[in-house]
């Protein structure tokens, strides 16, 4: 018997978007179904998406004021008037993968206004689902022809609200991250691995999977002062940074581990202290699952910035601009215990757990529910 289909939109700026899509994916195969996974603009547009994506990762690096620009100006304007100018981007390219898959839904995890425009306008009886991948809610992802909104946390729902989105519409569900993050940690065999002190405090700085956070040398110099400390870097994808590092890895082999891109990376959370990295959706939300304490370095203004406000307000998580100020932060963390027991209940009070579940159970029983009233 063949299995069900369902469609799942995604996008390659950031690593975020592809993380929940495959997360879901995942989920939609143990359910019985063949989830079908598209970067629908890439696939449509792949020049033009390689050059976006290139501007993108810059963005965090170069151009804050120009992203600053564009994210808060584009907050400003009608989400209706965006999804109609975005309604015929990647048109064709889904018009082939409905006809060839004849998906029973569509799940977005990046904001495409195509789907639900190509949907109605051929009259399929497909719904069409939306996952909200950070703690903020901007007009790109409302489009008055999407069914359901999945939400991180109220002041998501809130401001889909503000936009005249119907709340009945809009879920809570929290942001889906891996079932690696639920399982119980074997630490001793973890130390081990990773090579590190069960002793020592151990302070994970994560330069995101493009390796884009600043000034890492300076912080791990720092943070390598304090001899009851030991140091991870994660260099993600940024050959060049590991390789700044690598020099000082020689030199501190007793309390400095470095890494390029760590596919287990919930190994090295479930034996850290306190996290610092930027504050994009997913990472947090999986540093949440495992109350690890955050610490957030200059935050990017758009979604970085809202979520690191979210966060920060909420007493789970400290933002800093400088390596001054993180190494300080680091030090009041562990030398006041009842802020650490603090920022780690509220990481517990945000987090929303097996978000996936509940959106793919979501989607099957409105599926199942809409077969039974069709003839």
């Amino acid at each position: 018997m063949q299995r069900p289909t369902a469609l799942i939109l995604t996008a390659h700026y950031g690593s975020g978007h592809i993380q929940v899509a495959n997360v879901l994916a995942d989920e939609l195969r143990n359910n019985g179904y063949e989830p079908i996974i598209s970067d629908l603009f890439g696939e449509s547009y792949p020049r033009m998406s390689q050059i976006t994506q290139s501007l993108f990762l810059k963005s965090f690096s170069y151009g804050t004021s120009f992203y600053k620009w564009w994210y808060y100006g584009t907050n400003k304007l009608n989400g209706k008037g965006i999804a109609q100018f975005s309604r015929y981007l990647g048109r064709k390219r889904l018009q082939e993968l409905i006809t060839k898959h004849r998906p029973q839904f569509v799940i977005s995890t990046f904001p495409l206004n195509s789907a639900p425009f190509l949907i109605k306008k051929a009259k399929y009886s497909i719904p069409t689902y939306t996952v909200i991948t950070d703690y903020c809610a901007h007009p790109f992802w409302i489009n008055p022809l999407i069914d359901h909104y999945f939400v991180a946390a109220d002041i998501v729902k809130n401001g889909l609200v503000e936009h005249n989105v119907d709340e009945k519409r809009i879920t809570v569900s929290g942001i889906p991250i891996g079932s690696e993050f639920y399982s119980t940690a074997d630490k001793p065999s973890i130390f081990r691995k990773y090579q590190i002190t069960p002793s020592n405090r151990v302070v994970t700085v994560l330069a995101g999977a493009q390796g884009v956070l600043k000034n890492v040398k300076d912080l791990a110099k720092l943070l390598l002062k304090n001899p009851s400390l030991q140091v991870i870097v994660v260099c993600g994808k940024n050959k060049a940074l590991y390789e700044k590092l690598l020099p000082l890895a020689i030199q501190h082999p007793g309390s400095f581990r470095l890494f390029g891109y760590v596919d287990n990376i919930h190994e090295v959370f479930q034996i850290s202290h306190c996290l610092i990295t930027k504050p994009g959706g997913i990472t947090i939300s999986e540093a949440a699952a495992l109350h690890l304490p955050l610490i957030f370095y200059k935050p990017v203004p758009g979604q970085e910035a809202e979520n690191a406000q979210y966060f920060s307000q909420k007493g789970a998580a400290v933002v800093c601009h400088s390596a001054n100020e993180i190494y300080d932060s680091v030090q009041e963390l562990f030398d006041n215990e009842k802020l650490m027991n603090t920022m780690r209940q509220q990481l517990h009070h945000i987090h929303k757990g097996h978000s996936s579940k509940m959106i793919t159970d979501y989607a099957i029983n409105q599926s199942e529910q809409q077969s039974l009233i069709l003839p």
